[in-house]
């Protein structure tokens, strides 16, 4: 019976550490390194092709670049799944991803679909 409460307890602290902070991109330097939910204001997408012709979209988050607190990148194999258009600027989205440092400013690659959605 100990085994059982040991083990119930053992995974719903699991489940708690697991969860990700929800922030914001005026926040995202306080997180890098860090596994969070990012939330904003779709405010621009530019599209862009690497040097092999695979797509990438740059996504504006609250400010418009080169005003804006996080870069965040869809890569080539998330570019398919990430499904914006220009009618979706202006809404709130949701980013999943680990916080990294991009030449001195917080970035959030996306690197699957699943990491973008829209509020619903």
């Amino acid at each position: 019976m100990k085994t059982l409460i040991f083990s119930i307890i053992f995974l719903f602290s699991l489940k708690t550490f697991a969860q990700s902070d929800t922030i914001t991109a005026a926040t995202a330097k306080n997180y890098i390194g860090k596994e969070v939910v990012l939330k904003g204001i779709l405010k621009g997408v530019k599209p862009y092709s690497d040097r092999n012709g695979k797509d990438i979209l740059f996504l504006d988050i609250d400010e418009a670049f080169p005003n804006s607190e996080i870069g965040v990148t869809v890569f080539p194999d998330a570019v398919p799944e990430v499904k914006i258009t220009k009618e979706d600027v202006g809404r709130t989205v949701f980013i999943s991803g680990i916080v990294q440092d991009y030449k001195g400013k917080p970035s959030l690659p996306i690197s699957e679909g699943k990491q973008f959605r829209f509020k619903e």
